[in-house]
This record gives structure tokens, sequence and C-alpha cells, in this order.
């Protein structure tokens, strides 16, 4: 028997939303390195990294709009009380985080010397202080991390979903 699955347009946010979070959490943590390769200098990386955030702050605004009006598939009825507030909760923070850590670039980016930008078009920067700027760099990199670290918790549950549970319910996000 297969299982409910979310709609097309929600599975659909939700491999491009893990597609752009993955790359920019390599970008952010591997920068320069990770560009270098791909012919791109510091600062194009930096550039790139600083516009699929705000693309995935766009994309989250908009999955969340799309989810409010279609809601998921439920959870198998035998999934274990534990497991899905841990869903609830990991999924809450994930949401959380891509909302907030392209804001708080955003602020960090307003406060640098830089220009701000999305793929080249010029964004107004907000007035922020040098030291508010600093803040949120410390907060973005702090989310940032906690962005990796759940990215690799929801992979592992995933996989401990598919091949040790052997539940399908991976294939709930299936397109097509």
């Amino acid at each position: 028997m297969d299982l409910p699955r979310y709609d097309p347009i929600a599975a659909g946010f939700h491999w491009l939303a893990a597609l752009l979070v993955i790359a920019l959490i390599v970008l952010g943590i591997g920068g320069k390195a990770v560009g270098e390769p791909l012919g791109m200098s510091g600062m194009e990386t930096i550039f790139l990294h600083k516009s699929l955030g705000m693309t995935v702050f766009a994309i989250t605004v908009l999955r969340l709009l799309w989810r409010f009006g279609h809601h998921p598939p439920p959870l198998p009825a035998n999934t274990p009380a534990w497991q899905r507030r841990a869903s609830r909760w990991a999924h809450l923070l994930l949401y959380t985080l891509m909302l907030a850590l392209p804001v708080l670039g955003y602020l960090l980016s307003s406060a640098g010397p830089y220009p701000l930008e999305w793929f080249g078009t010029p964004l107004p920067k907000l007035p922020v202080s040098k030291e508010m700027g600093e803040v949120a760099a410390s907060a973005h990199v702090a989310g940032g991390l906690t962005m990796a670290a759940l990215v690799v918790l929801h992979i592992a549950a995933a996989l401990w979903h598919q091949f040790v549970q052997r539940d399908r319910l991976i294939g709930r996000m299936r397109i097509g």
C-alpha cells in the first residue's frame, strides 16, 4: 500500500529548497575554496551565497503560504509519538532558520562595506550599526552551523526510515 504523498508543488518546494540550502552550506563553510575550481573569486562566492540565501527566503515564504492551504499528508498511524514530536520540532527549526538566516545575512550585509545585490540587482541597505552587524554575523554563523547539523540529521532520518525501518516514508516526497 502506498502512503499518502505531498502534492507536487509542496514536493517541488522541498527539493528546490533542499538543493539551495545544501549549496548555501557548502558555500558558507567552503567559501573561496569552493569557488576557485568554478573560476569564482572569493567575493563572487560571497555574492552567490547572498543571492541564494535571499532566494531561499522567498521560496520559504511561498512554501509556507502554499502549506497553509495544502496540509501535509499524515504520518503513518504506527509512527511513535517521540518521532512525531522530533519531526515537528526539526521542521519548525528548519523553517525558522530558512527565514532567520537570510534576514541575519541581510542585516550583516547592510552593515558591511560591500554592495548588497540579488544576482547583480542592487538592493537597498538597511540602516544597521557596525555593532548590530557584528551580532547578526555571529548569529548567522551559529545559525548556519545549526542548519548544517539539522540537514545532516534530516537526511540521516530519511535514510533510516528508508533502509532500516523500511516504512517507505521517503516516498511521500516524490515528485511525479
